[in-house]
C-alpha cells in the first residue's frame, strides 16, 4: 500500500464518486471550498492505493499555515473497502507520512442522547481511541452541529492552550472575524448550546 497526495484533478474525481457516496450533502462541505484551500497550499487531499493504483481510503487534511497542525476534513474508506482495517492503515500512513512534530487534530461528533443516532457516533469515537486518539478538554460547534475534540501526535502534545489557538486559527484566516462569529463555536463552553445548524457556507 502506498500514500498518495492526490492533485486538483483527482481530489475532484474522488469527491464525485467516494466521497458523494460515503457522506449526507449536509456533511460534505463544498468542492469550491476544498479547491480554494488548495490553491492556497493548505490543504493535502491523501489516498491510500493498491499495488495496482486502486484507491482504498482518502483522508483530506487541512493545514494550519505553520503546517505543524492538521485538521483532519474527511476520512473515507469507499462502502465496498470497509470493515477490512483501511481506516486504521489510514491514519497511520498519514503519521508516518508527516514529521513527527505533527499534531493531528480531529472533530467527531458528540453524543446526542439519542441512543439510534449515538450508535454510530460512538463507533466513531471508539475508532479513534483505538487509533490512539486522545480527547481533549474543550468541545466545538461548527455551523451548529457538536463535536468532539481529538487529538494526535507521535511527540508530546503541545499545551491544549496552543493547540486550541491553533484549531481556532485555521477556521479563523478561511472565514474570518464575522464568519467566524457567526457560524464557529471553538471551544463550545460547558452548557452552552450549539448555534442553529446551517450548511457550509463560502458566502
Amino acid at each position: 500500500m502506498t500514500l498518495k497526495l492526490l492533485n486538483l484533478e483527482e481530489l475532484k474525481t474522488a469527491y464525485e464518486t467516494d466521497l458523494r457516496e460515503a457522506f449526507p450533502p449536509a456533511e460534505l462541505k463544498p468542492f469550491s471550498a476544498m479547491e480554494a484551500l488548495m490553491g492556497k497550499g493548505i490543504y493535502d487531499p491523501l489516498c491510500l492505493q493498491d499495488e495496482e493504483g486502486t484507491a482504498l481510503g482518502y483522508l483530506l487534511l487541512w493545514k494550519h499555515r505553520d503546517a505543524r497542525f492538521l485538521l483532519i476534513d474527511y476520512l473515507c474508506v469507499p462502502a465496498k473497502r470497509r470493515n477490512g482495517g483501511i481506516g486504521a492503515r489510514l491514519l497511520q500512513a498519514a503519521f508516518a507520512y508527516y514529521p513527527a512534530s505533527a499534531v493531528f487534530l480531529g472533530e467527531s461528533e458528540a453524543p446526542t442522547g439519542d441512543s439510534g443516532a449515538d450508535e454510530m457516533i460512538l463507533r466513531r469515537l471508539n475508532f479513534y481511541a483505538r487509533n490512539g486518539a486522545r480527547t481533549l478538554g474543550y468541545d466545538c460547534a461548527l455551523f451548529g452541529v457538536h463535536f468532539k475534540t481529538i487529538c494526535w501526535s507521535r511527540e508530546p502534545l503541545p499545551e491544549e492552550d496552543v493547540i486550541l489557538q491553533k484549531h481556532r486559527e485555521i477556521y479563523l484566516e478561511h472565514f474570518g472575524e464575522e464568519k467566524f462569529r457567526r457560524y464557529i463555536q471553538i471551544p463550545l463552553h460547558p452548557g452552552e448550546k450549539p448555534f442553529p445548524v446551517t450548511d457550509w457556507t463560502e458566502d
